[in-house]
């Protein structure tokens, strides 16, 4: 029984840091885009300080990145070295240190800032999504859901396709607004009536939790790349 609790232990343990590793490692959205979530700059101050510094398309997450004394001054000199001419790709949300955010406000031509309404700093690109649903998402990474998933969602409207949302942001246009995807801590209005096909008795029809601000992030890559493959 002692071996079978320990066994079973070991494994719990292994899965979550295979789990935690998966999810702070440089990990490849395709198209050339890397993404890197920063949970710890203690931990990830390495590989952030090379990724920022030369990796030509890159998102990197800062909504809930634990700073230490060292950290504004890390992800400074990395945005200030950085080779690329194009603006690294930066979420933030409500929990992303003070710190972290004074960095960010000054370095705009190295950067660009993607959150929800809530976040601070104010982000350059506001995405319409609940703080609340925001934090989910990014959570669900670390639970487990595949990345894939996360950033699969379509965007409805034709006229917000990739090169569309490209168009309005070199137009000026920094907050383009596609409609919204559904709110999965939103409860049912039974008054309401139903706009999608009845589900069989007793299965619950629950809508993808879709992560919009890493969603984002990946459409503007792929906009630049159909503009730049136009333009040659």
């Amino acid at each position: 029984m002692i071996k079978s609790f320990l066994s079973f232990f070991l494994l719990l343990v292994l899965s979550v840091s295979a789990i935690s590793a998966r999810a702070t490692e440089l990990t490849d959205l395709g198209e050339g885009l890397s993404y890197l979530r920063v949970q710890s700059f203690g931990d990830s101050a390495k590989g952030l300080d090379a990724a920022v510094r030369e990796r030509d398309f890159l998102v990197v997450d800062l909504r809930h990145a634990a700073t230490t004394a060292e950290s504004a001054g890390l992800l400074r000199a990395a945005l200030a070295a950085r080779t690329s001419k194009q603006p690294a790709f930066i979420l933030v949300g409500p929990a992303t240190p003070a710190a972290i955010g004074e960095v960010l406000n000054s370095a705009t031509d190295h950067c660009l800032t993607l959150g929800v309404k809530e976040s601070a700093p104010a982000p350059q690109v506001i995405i319409d999504q609940p703080a609340a649903t925001d934090r989910l998402a990014y959570e669900a990474l670390d639970s487990g859901q595949p990345l894939a998933s996360l950033i699969s969602g379509k965007i409805t409207k034709e006229r917000y396709d990739e090169t569309a949302l490209m168009k309005e942001f070199n137009g000026g246009n920094t907050n383009p607004s596609p409609p919204a995807g559904p709110d999965p801590t939103a409860k049912p209005n039974p008054e309401k009536s139903p706009t999608t096909e009845p589900v069989a008795p007793g299965v619950s029809k629950v809508e993808p939790l879709i992560d919009r601000v890493l969603q984002r992030a990946v459409h503007l890559h792929r906009a630049m790349l159909a503009i730049k493959a136009q333009s040659s």
